[in-house]
Order: C-alpha cells, then structure tokens, then sequence
C-alpha cells in the first residue's frame, strides 16, 4: 500500500466509547523512545508520533454499509484497532469494519485491546454472552472473501482490571507502524479457569 493516512482505525461499539476516547487520546500523545525514531522496519521507518489515529465517532446504525467515509479510512489506514468487549462482539460494525480490513490483505496488522468479558468464551458451555471477541477477529476469511469456519489466534492487550491497567496496556502497546507491538496471541486452548492470560 502506499503511504498510508492513518497510523490506525479504532473500531469499537458506541458503548465502549469511553476506551475509544482514551485509546485515541493515548496513541496520539505516545512518543516512541527517540533510540527507536527512524529505524527501518518491514513497515517503514518508526515515527516520532502515532498521528493521525482514525476513530469514529458514530455507529453507523441506519446505513446499510460501512459506508464511503468508512472504507476509505479502512483503505488508507496502516492497521486496525479492536476495542473487544461483549458490546463489541455482538456489534455489526464493528464486525463489517474487520472483514472489510482483512478484505484488503491486512489480518495481520489488526491488533485488539481487551476492556470487558472473555476471549473465545463462545467455546465454553453456556458462556457466549461473555465473547468479548467479534466473529470476524476469532475466524479466518473463506477463497471468496466470506468468513470461514477456520479458527485464527487473535492478538490483543488485556487492559481488564485484574491483568494489565490502561497504563500498562498503554506502556506495552509499542508503536503499530512499527510492527513491534507487546501483545501476545489468545490461544483459546489456553483457556485456564475461564480466562486466558498474557504470559
């Protein structure tokens, strides 16, 4: 892709969006340790701001898509950000903004920060209501672009209380552009006593 617009889009429910907020507020005030400033990655040199981050502002409840504004930010956006909650998992947005994101050949520069319920809770007995996971971040895309029934490893950052806070989700979330972000994979056969942890 050329030079993108956007470091990154934040798709998340209208419920959570108070993290939206904080996550927008946090990525465009990090600075990226000046050691690491113009270093050559996979994904071009590391910036010395995380500017612009695409965040909107409104679910689109009465479109019938995700709409010109949306796509095109999905296009010209360097990666994804997942707000994952339960409100997030049943969100149809936010589930059409993934797709469309690994429609463009990026599944793997989309990244989720956890703020509420479980990861691959749909895999435990009478705990689905707790997903914080949206389908299209826990299932992979089909030949023709549908999603499929195989299983991906979703990487987030557990910002939950009782695992890392907002400043440690925001300390050990580096810089996206640079393609060193601390996040690790939620295995779902990894789950222990109902929840997964960062090792």
């Amino acid at each position: 892709m050329n030079e993108p617009k956007y470091r990154a889009f934040i798709s998340y429910s209208h419920r959570d969006a108070k993290w939206a907020n904080w996550l927008h507020r946090a990525l465009e005030s990090y600075r990226p340790p000046k050691k690491m400033v113009g270093t050559a990655t996979a994904r071009g040199p590391v910036p010395k701001r995380l500017t612009p981050i695409f965040r909107d502002r409104d679910e689109l409840a009465s479109a019938t898509d995700l709409g010109t504004v949306i796509s095109e930010a999905l296009e010209q956006s360097a990666c994804q950000i997942v707000v994952c909650s339960p409100q997030a998992a049943k969100s149809r947005w936010v589930n059409e903004e993934i797709l469309a994101f690994k429609r463009l050949g990026r599944e793997d520069r989309i990244w989720g920060l956890i703020v509420g319920g479980e990861p691959n809770a749909t895999d435990q007995p009478g705990c689905a209501e707790a997903e914080c996971f949206p389908p299209a971040l826990r299932f992979g895309l089909a030949a023709d672009g549908s999603l499929s029934d195989t299983r991906t490893e979703p990487i987030a950052a557990d910002a939950r209380p009782g695992t890392h806070n907002r400043r440690g989700a925001r300390l050990n979330g580096r810089s996206p552009g640079s393609g060193r972000m601390v996040l690790q994979p939620f295995d779902r056969h990894r789950l222990r006593s109902g929840r997964v942890r960062l090792r």
